[in-house]
Protein backbone atom coordinates (compact mmCIF):
# COMPACT_ATOMS: atom_id res chain seq x y z
CA UNK A 1 0.00 0.00 0.00
CA UNK A 2 1.43 3.79 -1.04
CA UNK A 3 1.00 6.66 0.89
CA UNK A 4 -1.30 7.73 -1.12
CA UNK A 5 -3.39 4.87 -0.63
CA UNK A 6 -3.23 4.03 2.85
CA UNK A 7 -3.83 8.19 2.99
CA UNK A 8 -7.13 7.77 0.73
CA UNK A 9 -8.15 5.20 3.57
CA UNK A 10 -7.12 6.80 6.23
CA UNK A 11 -9.84 9.72 4.72
CA UNK A 12 -12.26 7.37 4.17
CA UNK A 13 -12.32 6.53 7.69
CA UNK A 14 -12.65 9.75 9.21
CA UNK A 15 -8.81 9.64 10.76
CA UNK A 16 -7.10 12.72 11.06
CA UNK A 17 -3.50 10.58 11.04
CA UNK A 18 -0.57 10.64 8.94
CA UNK A 19 0.07 7.28 6.57
CA UNK A 20 3.70 8.29 7.85
CA UNK A 21 2.62 8.48 11.84
CA UNK A 22 1.35 5.39 11.10
CA UNK A 23 3.67 3.40 9.69
CA UNK A 24 5.98 4.38 11.82
CA UNK A 25 3.88 3.41 15.09
CA UNK A 26 3.25 0.23 12.88
CA UNK A 27 7.06 -0.70 12.79
CA UNK A 28 8.09 0.14 16.03
CA UNK A 29 5.52 -1.99 17.30
CA UNK A 30 6.70 -4.90 14.80
CA UNK A 31 10.34 -4.50 15.86
CA UNK A 32 9.64 -5.81 19.14
CA UNK A 33 9.17 -9.35 18.16
CA UNK A 34 5.60 -11.30 17.68
CA UNK A 35 2.40 -9.53 18.36
CA UNK A 36 -0.76 -11.66 17.46
CA UNK A 37 -3.07 -9.99 15.05
CA UNK A 38 -5.77 -9.65 17.11
CA UNK A 39 -3.24 -7.49 19.91
CA UNK A 40 -1.79 -5.00 16.32
CA UNK A 41 -5.51 -4.66 14.93
CA UNK A 42 -6.75 -3.72 18.18
CA UNK A 43 -3.62 -1.14 19.28
CA UNK A 44 -4.08 0.23 16.04
CA UNK A 45 -7.50 0.84 16.03
CA UNK A 46 -6.86 2.71 19.31
CA UNK A 47 -4.32 4.61 17.50
CA UNK A 48 -5.63 5.51 14.74
CA UNK A 49 -9.04 6.56 17.03
CA UNK A 50 -11.77 4.35 14.79
CA UNK A 51 -14.65 3.56 16.29
CA UNK A 52 -15.80 0.09 16.00
CA UNK A 53 -17.57 0.37 12.54
CA UNK A 54 -14.71 1.98 11.11
CA UNK A 55 -12.35 -0.37 12.57
CA UNK A 56 -14.83 -3.55 10.60
CA UNK A 57 -14.20 -1.53 7.37
CA UNK A 58 -10.18 -0.91 7.97
CA UNK A 59 -9.67 -4.68 8.88
CA UNK A 60 -8.72 -6.25 5.50
CA UNK A 61 -6.93 -3.50 4.09
CA UNK A 62 -4.99 -2.72 7.12
CA UNK A 63 -4.30 -6.61 8.08
CA UNK A 64 -2.66 -7.12 4.37
CA UNK A 65 -0.72 -3.42 4.86
CA UNK A 66 0.79 -4.78 8.72
CA UNK A 67 1.84 -8.38 6.43
CA UNK A 68 3.75 -6.32 4.16
CA UNK A 69 5.00 -4.11 6.43
CA UNK A 70 6.19 -7.33 8.39
CA UNK A 71 7.49 -8.97 5.10
CA UNK A 72 9.36 -5.53 4.29
CA UNK A 73 11.34 -5.49 7.85
CA UNK A 74 11.99 -9.45 7.64
CA UNK A 75 13.46 -9.00 4.09
CA UNK A 76 16.98 -10.11 3.98
CA UNK A 77 17.43 -7.68 1.00
CA UNK A 78 17.23 -4.79 2.56
CA UNK A 79 14.04 -3.50 0.96
CA UNK A 80 12.30 -2.07 3.81
CA UNK A 81 11.63 1.79 3.06
CA UNK A 82 9.97 4.34 5.87
CA UNK A 83 6.29 5.27 4.14
CA UNK A 84 7.19 8.75 3.27
CA UNK A 85 5.40 11.30 1.19
CA UNK A 86 5.86 11.81 -2.11
CA UNK A 87 8.39 13.99 -4.02
CA UNK A 88 6.05 16.66 -5.27
CA UNK A 89 5.65 18.09 -1.64
CA UNK A 90 7.80 20.73 -0.25
CA UNK A 91 10.98 19.32 1.63
CA UNK A 92 9.92 20.80 4.59
CA UNK A 93 6.46 19.04 4.42
CA UNK A 94 8.37 15.76 3.73
CA UNK A 95 10.66 16.77 6.61
CA UNK A 96 7.94 17.08 8.73
CA UNK A 97 6.94 13.77 7.96
CA UNK A 98 10.43 12.04 8.77
CA UNK A 99 10.07 13.75 12.13
CA UNK A 100 6.47 12.11 12.66
CA UNK A 101 7.44 9.10 11.39
CA UNK A 102 10.36 8.67 13.41
CA UNK A 103 8.41 9.46 16.99
CA UNK A 104 5.39 7.34 16.51
CA UNK A 105 8.25 4.72 15.28
CA UNK A 106 9.36 5.03 18.76
CA UNK A 107 6.02 5.38 20.33
CA UNK A 108 5.28 1.75 19.10
CA UNK A 109 8.44 0.34 20.37
CA UNK A 110 7.85 1.56 23.60
CA UNK A 111 4.32 0.02 23.77
CA UNK A 112 5.64 -3.14 22.31
CA UNK A 113 8.81 -3.32 24.97
CA UNK A 114 7.85 -1.32 27.82
CA UNK A 115 10.27 0.66 29.36
CA UNK A 116 13.49 -2.02 28.91
CA UNK A 117 14.66 -3.50 26.12
CA UNK A 118 18.22 -4.60 24.61
CA UNK A 119 19.72 -3.50 21.57
CA UNK A 120 23.43 -3.86 20.46
CA UNK A 121 24.91 -0.60 21.41
CA UNK A 122 25.14 0.36 18.01
CA UNK A 123 21.35 0.15 18.28
CA UNK A 124 21.03 1.93 21.02
CA UNK A 125 23.18 5.00 18.72
CA UNK A 126 20.51 4.66 16.04
CA UNK A 127 17.93 5.19 18.60
CA UNK A 128 19.01 7.87 20.23
CA UNK A 129 19.22 9.22 16.34
CA UNK A 130 16.01 8.38 15.42
CA UNK A 131 14.92 10.37 18.83
CA UNK A 132 16.84 13.55 17.93
CA UNK A 133 15.14 13.12 13.73
CA UNK A 134 11.94 13.07 15.98
CA UNK A 135 12.46 16.72 16.94
CA UNK A 136 12.60 18.15 13.70
CA UNK A 137 11.62 21.48 13.46
CA UNK A 138 9.27 23.22 10.83
CA UNK A 139 11.68 26.19 10.61
CA UNK A 140 14.30 24.57 8.55
CA UNK A 141 16.61 26.41 6.13
CA UNK A 142 16.35 24.58 3.06
CA UNK A 143 19.30 24.94 0.81
CA UNK A 144 20.39 23.69 -2.53
CA UNK A 145 21.74 20.36 -1.05
CA UNK A 146 18.44 19.64 0.77
CA UNK A 147 17.17 16.89 -1.12
CA UNK A 148 20.82 14.86 -0.96
CA UNK A 149 20.46 15.53 2.40
CA UNK A 150 17.15 14.09 2.79
CA UNK A 151 17.67 11.17 0.54
CA UNK A 152 20.53 10.11 3.08
CA UNK A 153 18.52 10.96 6.50
CA UNK A 154 15.67 8.45 5.17
CA UNK A 155 18.71 6.22 4.29
CA UNK A 156 20.06 6.04 7.27
CA UNK A 157 16.61 5.71 9.20
CA UNK A 158 15.80 2.41 7.30
CA UNK A 159 19.52 1.26 7.64
CA UNK A 160 19.18 2.10 11.54
CA UNK A 161 15.43 0.58 12.31
CA UNK A 162 16.46 -2.55 10.36
CA UNK A 163 19.50 -2.37 12.68
CA UNK A 164 16.69 -1.78 15.87
CA UNK A 165 14.75 -5.08 14.21
CA UNK A 166 17.56 -7.26 14.12
CA UNK A 167 18.63 -6.73 17.42
CA UNK A 168 14.89 -7.31 18.94
CA UNK A 169 13.24 -9.94 16.56
CA UNK A 170 14.29 -13.49 17.83
CA UNK A 171 12.60 -15.08 14.97
CA UNK A 172 15.91 -13.67 12.57
CA UNK A 173 18.16 -15.87 14.91
CA UNK A 174 16.31 -18.52 13.98
CA UNK A 175 16.22 -17.95 10.06
CA UNK A 176 12.82 -18.87 10.16
CA UNK A 177 9.92 -18.04 8.46
CA UNK A 178 8.22 -15.18 9.44
CA UNK A 179 4.77 -15.71 10.57
CA UNK A 180 2.33 -12.43 10.84
CA UNK A 181 2.70 -11.83 14.32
Amino acid sequence: MTFDQLEDLFYQLSAKVSPSGFHGFLCGRLSCGSVQLDDLVNSSTQWLGLDEDAAQAAQNPLEEFYETTLSDLHDISFLFQPLLPDDELPLPERLMAVGEWCSNYLSGLGEGMGEEFEVSQEGKEALQDISAIAQISSDLEVDEDGEQDYMELVEFIRIAVQLIFSDLDPELDQQAEPTIH
